[in-house]
């Protein structure tokens, strides 16, 4: 292909991916109000400070929520575009992992909204005071969560990581078998820093978990092998 055809072809996909996104932004739109409210159930209630801060959230919501719904498409536009300079078995490789990573990026998401952020609002409302009660913004609550949410959906993709990096001859699953008391150190080291506070749970909600994928990706390493 010519470099104007390629071009062309990363037009259209860019287009498939931003239609795919905006159309599943539209569709959770009309579930906004039901979505933040339920977000908003760990906090009790949450206000606005600014006239317009709760449209912008309820826009915010729709579009991350959107883009996650329709990261699939995006991704297999964006597996699609770059086969053509992939070997077949690379190719293959890819497009078994994408669809994992999202799994994974579920999975954590999962855990981070039904048992973390729970947790952990209770215990950051816990630290107030009978002068100093918590009135929580809905636009730096709703940051809030979508951080915790993106670093637990990132955390999960530990197993890929350590697969890519067995792959690239960096580490060895008897190697890792090893370290692993250092890395469950450092799993919980990143569980406690990544939790609000002092939570034991919401750390061991993490941790767990992590070890547990670890494991299992160890399991891999030595079927592999």
């Amino acid at each position: 292909m010519t470099i104007v055809e390629h071009l062309a072809e990363l037009r259209q996909r860019l287009i498939v991916s931003l239609a795919a996104v905006f159309i599943a932004a539209m569709i959770v739109w009309s579930w906004s109000t039901p979505i933040l409210t339920w977000l908003a159930r760990p906090a009790g209630s949450l206000v606005f400070l600014a006239p317009t801060e709760a449209f912008f959230v309820r826009l915010k919501v729709a579009f991350f929520a959107g883009l996650f719904l329709a990261l699939p498409v995006v991704l297999y536009q964006a597996w699609a575009f770059t086969a053509c300079a992939m070997g077949e078995g690379t190719r293959k490789i890819v497009l078994f992992i994408l669809p994992v990573s999202y799994l994974l990026f579920l999975g954590g998401s999962a855990l981070c909204l039904f048992v973390v952020v729970p947790a952990a609002v209770r215990f950051l409302a816990a630290c107030g005071t009978e002068n100093v009660r918590p009135m929580m913004a809905v636009g730096a609550y709703v940051d809030f969560v979508g951080a915790m949410t993106a670093a637990f959906g990132a955390m999960f993709q530990m197993p890929l990581a350590l697969l890519f990096l067995q792959r690239g001859g960096f580490v060895t699953g008897a190697g890792l078998a090893d370290k692993r008391p250092y890395v469950y150190v450092a799993i919980f080291t990143a569980a406690a820093l990544l939790t609000p506070g002092p939570d034991v749970f919401s750390q061991l909600a993490l941790a767990l978990p992590m070890c547990a994928l670890f494991e299992l990706t160890l399991l891999g390493m030595r079927l592999q092998n």
